[in-house]
């Protein structure tokens, strides 16, 4: 006969399994998901559930009731003012159990225990939605570092021209002042030089003539 066969004992004493189940409830209320062994998992179940249905009573003996069995302050607040509203309109159902495998070493078949209505949910739409807003403020910036580039580039595309015609426009200047020294230089030296005497030609007769004698 099954007589007495309601409690999974896990091969621990009453107290230890007290104090295990008290630290499972508190993890799995706190960060509302947990993974541990499925014998635990299921027993853990129970626990949770009741504590739950507590939590949506909202009165004094079922805070005390709570307290008893978790014996954390901020828990039990948590319990009463965030996660009792959650499940106010369903009556059971607050958690859930999936089986993940068994463990690496013992080879433990591991499960993991989360409450069915969680918080992290919303968070990661919140987070997805600030990542969207990240990613869209990056690529305007990236668009306009694009645009200052580029118009930096043609600035210095535009002012190159001009420095290359102010040289040629100097060096121009400098070609049309050389060839006036230059003028000045020969008309100085043309001063200086005496002009030279012209040796007077023979007529031609007279070469002949001094050829005959």
């Amino acid at each position: 006969m099954r007589h007495l066969n309601g409690v999974a004992k896990l091969n621990k004493t009453k107290s230890h399994r007290k104090a295990l189940f008290q630290n499972l409830a508190n993890a799995l209320f706190q960060h509302e998901r947990i993974t541990t062994t499925v014998p635990k998992a299921m027993a853990l179940r129970r626990v949770a559930d009741r504590l739950i249905t507590l939590a949506k009573r909202k009165d004094l003996h079922s805070q005390r009731l709570a307290f008893e069995a978790l014996r954390d302050k901020e828990i039990v607040r948590k319990l009463f003012t965030d996660i009792g509203d959650r499940y106010s309109a369903i009556n059971g159902g607050y958690t859930r159990v999936l089986k993940i495998g068994n463990r690496k070493g013992d080879n433990a078949p591991m499960a993991m225990i989360e409450l069915t209505q969680r918080k992290e949910q919303e968070k990661k739409k919140k987070k997805d939605k600030t990542k969207e807003t990240k990613a869209t403020k990056a690529t305007k910036k990236e668009a306009v570092a694009k645009k200052e580039t580029r118009a930096s580039k043609e600035t210095k595309e535009k002012k190159e021209p001009k420095v290359r015609k102010e040289t040629k426009a100097k060096e121009e200047t400098k070609t049309k002042k050389e060839p006036k020294a230059k003028k000045e230089a020969k008309t100085e030296n043309t001063e200086t030089k005496e002009p030279k005497e012209k040796k007077p030609r023979k007529k031609k007769e007279e070469t002949k003539e001094e050829e005959v004698k």
